[in-house]
């Protein structure tokens, strides 16, 4: 290998890099990429990414929990998200599986859960309203006009663990009924029906929902009658989590008239809740699917009434306090809200970074542009030094210097780039490097004419 091919390995060595030939702007977009996918992995393996899956408690199929959480399995299907339905007894039940992590999310009727741990659990909106409905059999006489008037009778209460007996009991006992003057029977809604039909029962207390099946079916069952509640403004300051609401006349069926006056009732916001595990995005969707099912409101509720925030009971999620009272944010305008939601958490994850970088980033257009001139500067040095030595040179290291700095120049000439703004020095580089070649060519030229 000769002088000059080292020479052109050496100058090529020195005055290149990897970036050399790749402008600050697509450098900067490269660096932006690769930031992205990093924080976007960051997202996936901290956990950050929703699963796939989750599980909803209602009450028995065919309530109105249950037909409520299908109509929800179906959308988030839609969202490529899998939704289980795990029937229980009831709200009771319903509190120990969120506690326990066995399921994520479930409704519960609105009202305290004294002796049970709610503190995992919080309310995402009320949803709909479930009345007390009392039932009973039109052959009693004197027909019931008022709780207290159950007194001595057989009553369905609703099966343990649900949150019909819960309240049952309470409003049972504060009406002077107990296990001493009453029979009360916890067989489930379907059973305690059934019973009421068959003679072997005189009323049965529900909690549930208009549109709920059983409903229906016993307010079209002849010999079967509701009682309308009396006294409803006594409940409803006594107990603060009781709303007063109103079953038309006919609503039930125009043809035939049910029922057939008006009927005051006493009713409960169902509260869709949600343990702390479940993660955002997925309480995100559920709200949104909620509003969808839930806005256009039912037998008993105004459209536009529900979803809303409920503060009886159980903390409502801040999260969801915010959704409920601002609506959607501006990403979740736009765009599809699993796309908005990592938008959101990229930025809170981004911010405290960008907050340290700040001062870094400020000064890095001033970095920059130092270190490109200083790729160009800093071969000055080598011409000043050149300069100042070449007339001590013999003429063999007048060869090596003109060999080196010519195999410099066509670096320079024909292979180096450099970004527009640096172009000025760049074209003075390439100016005093050819007068100094020419100065040592010059000087080559004057000892070989003085040797002869």
């Amino acid at each position: 290998m000769n002088n000059s091919t080292k020479e052109e390995q050496k100058s090529q060595s020195i005055f290149r890099s990897g970036w050399e030939y790749i402008e600050p702007f697509a450098r900067y977009l490269l660096l932006a990429a690769m930031v992205l996918l990093g924080l976007l992995l960051l997202v996936r393996f901290l956990g950050l990414e929703p699963p796939s899956e989750f599980t909803i408690a209602t009450g028995r199929e065919g309530g109105a929990y249950y037909t409520f959480a299908q109509q929800y399995q179906e959308r988030f299907a839609e969202e490529g998200v899998t939704l289980n339905i795990r029937p229980t007894a009831g709200s009771v039940e319903i509190v120990q599986l969120l506690n326990s992590g066995e399921v994520d999310a479930g409704f519960l009727q609105n009202t305290r859960y004294t002796g049970y741990d709610t503190s995992n659990i919080s309310i995402l909106a009320g949803v709909f309203y479930e009345a007390l409905w009392i039932f009973y059999r039109q052959d009693l006489d004197p027909a019931p006009q008022q709780i207290s008037d159950l007194k001595g009778l057989n009553i369905g209460i609703g099966e343990d663990g649900s949150g019909t007996q819960a309240g049952a009991r309470v409003l049972l006992t504060d009406n002077g009924l107990n296990s001493e003057n009453s029979m009360f029977d916890t067989s489930a809604p379907d059973a305690a029906a059934a019973k009421l039909k068959a003679g072997e029962l005189d009323a049965v207390m529900l909690v549930a929902g208009a549109a709920a099946p059983l409903v229906s079916d016993l307010l079209t069952t002849p010999g079967i009658e509701l009682m309308p509640i009396h006294r409803i403004g006594a409940y409803t300051s006594r107990y603060k989590n009781v709303s007063a609401v109103t079953l038309s006349e006919g609503t039930i069926d125009l043809e035939q008239n049910i029922p057939d006056e008006d009927k005051q009732l006493l009713a409960v916001s169902a509260a869709l809740v949600a343990n702390d595990d479940l993660h955002p995005d997925l309480a995100r969707l559920l709200l949104v699917i909620a509003g969808e099912v839930h806005n256009q409101g039912g037998l008993l509720e105004k459209a536009g009434e529900f979803p809303a925030p409920l503060y009886m009971g159980l903390d409502m999620n801040p999260d969801a306090v915010r959704y409920l009272e601002n609506g959607p944010t501006g990403l979740e305008r736009y765009l599809p809200l699993w796309i908005a939601s990592r938008l959101e958490r990229l930025f809170f994850l981004l911010l405290p970074v960008a907050l340290i970088l700040y001062p870094l980033l400020r000064g890095a257009p001033a970095a920059v542009a130092y270190f490109n001139r200083y790729r160009v500067k800093r071969h000055y040095r080598h011409l000043r030094n050149l300069e100042e030595e070449y007339r001590g040179y013999n003429i063999d290291q007048l060869d090596q210097a003109i060999g080196e700095l010519g195999a410099f120049q066509r670096e320079l000439n024909e292979r180096v780039k450099v970004p527009t703004a640096l172009l000025d020095e760049y074209y003075e580089l390439r100016m005093h490097t050819g007068l100094t070649l020419d100065n040592l060519r010059a000087r080559k030229t004057s000892l070989e004419a003085a040797a002869d």
